[in-house]
């Protein structure tokens, strides 16, 4: 029972680092300068500025573009 245990351990763990994302610094630009920004977890680059937009959308915020880093 013990390393059965052990198995559903070691298989969740290398699941779960599967899954992982980074955490991007995504700001909106206005007039060329940096204007708001907010952070997100995402997989890629282009994920999080994707995600960026929606968020800056809810949050009532409009810019020329964003850049995520």
């Amino acid at each position: 029972m013990n390393k059965l245990f052990l198995v559903a351990l070691v298989a969740g763990v290398f699941a779960s680092s599967a899954n992982a994302s980074m955490s991007y610094e995504c700001w909106m630009y206005k007039d060329g300068k940096p204007w708001v920004y907010t952070m997100i977890s995402a997989n890629s680059k282009v994920e999080a500025e994707s995600k960026a937009v929606g968020k800056f959308r809810e949050l009532g915020r409009n810019g020329d573009y964003i850049k995520c880093k």
